[in-house]
């Protein structure tokens, strides 16, 4: 929830999310242990149009593995760094990808927010925080593993983007185009992978072995406006994201499951 009042609100601090794409992956096996890949992409053409010298503050590309060594760390108990590289995507976008090995995925939180680690500078990251994270439960019984995800569905408060006031108007056709061009070519995407078969799962996005969790594809988001604009007046600061998801099912360019999703497999 934290993460879509965010991308709703335009502020300073957020203005170069739409130079952003951040796919996480978890693999997660029977015992507990698995892997987390994250890529990060930046559209490093646009942060220079916008702001010259912004790319290089934020990684150009460039690996920083101490960084990433902080994420690895913040990330849960026994998580550590396997391996980073820099990567390129289509349109001008290139940065990282890390994968991070874990023993018990009990011990893990992941953010819903962007990750931006692994950048030349070690305080743009967007490491999980007390009010944001995905955490997980994983049981074994009788030849299956059962895990339970947990997405925070209290209000939001200030604490979570701030009251409504803090929303644009998306009324006024300025503010939308303003919109529409900060927040081109955003994504970003959180999947789960379970090594063997479902064997019953209450998630809405599965695909094989494959869940989604959350899923912002903006570009697709703010081609709608008059959905865009009726769900505006569903994300105010008492909000939660039970109360909010009956009104995104229809809205293209977003997925969001929760608030506690379950998944057993063998």
């Amino acid at each position: 929830m934290r993460s879509l009042r965010i991308l709703l609100a335009v502020v300073t601090s957020v203005a170069l999310t739409g130079c952003i794409n951040s796919t996480t992956l978890i693999k997660l096996k029977a015992d507990g242990s698995g892997t987390v890949e994250q890529t990060t992409l930046m559209n490093t053409a646009a942060l220079k149009a916008m702001m010259p010298g912004a790319e290089k503050q934020m990684g150009g590309g460039v690996v920083n593995k101490a960084d990433l060594e902080r994420t690895a760390a913040r990330m849960g108990k026994g998580v550590r760094l396997v391996s980073a590289e820099p990567t390129k995507g289509a349109n001008g976008f290139e940065g990282s990808k890390a994968i991070f090995a874990f023993d018990d995925i009990n011990q893990i939180q992941v953010s819903q927010g962007p990750s931006m680690s692994g950048s030349t500078d070690g305080r743009v990251d967007a490491a999980p925080t007390t009010e944001d994270p995905v955490r997980f439960t994983l049981t074994q019984s009788g030849g299956t593993s059962k895990l339970t995800i947990a997405f925070v569905d209290k209000p939001g408060g200030s604490s979570q983007g701030g009251t409504s006031s803090d929303m644009p108007d998306l009324t006024n056709p300025m503010m939308m185009g303003m919109i529409k061009s900060m927040f081109a070519g955003f994504k970003l995407n959180i999947d789960l992978e379970v090594a063997g078969s479902i064997v019953t799962t209450n998630a809405e996005y599965v695909t094989g072995s494959r869940l989604t969790l959350l899923e912002m594809d903006m570009d697709s988001l703010l081609a709608d406006e008059a959905k865009l604009k009726a769900l505006q007046s569903k994300l105010g600061p008492e909000a939660s994201l039970s109360a909010i998801k009956p009104y995104l099912k229809d809205i293209k360019g977003i997925k969001v499951d929760g608030p506690t999703i379950s998944v057993e497999f063998k």
